[in-house]
């Protein structure tokens, strides 16, 4: 026989596989920040501001008055 087909005959292995309370907690708590990081990201990515870009790519005029334009 082959290396493959013995391969598809072999039978697993049976293991005890049991997460003790720390490796929980870890595992948790990494996955609560990562979710916590990535939920901000998209909250300041979608935010309504409007956006100005006086260096010439953006839009021709601001969207709202600034300083200089509404006289304070």
């Amino acid at each position: 026989m082959n290396v493959p087909v013995l391969m598809l005959l072999q039978e697993a292995a049976p293991t005890r596989f049991e997460l003790t309370a720390g490796a929980l907690a870890f595992m948790l708590v990494s996955m609560a920040a990562v979710t916590a990081l990535a939920g901000w990201c998209f909250s300041q990515i979608l935010k309504g501001r409007r956006h100005f870009d006086p260096d010439g790519t953006g839009p021709a005029h601001s969207p709202v008055p600034g300083k200089v334009e509404s006289g304070r």
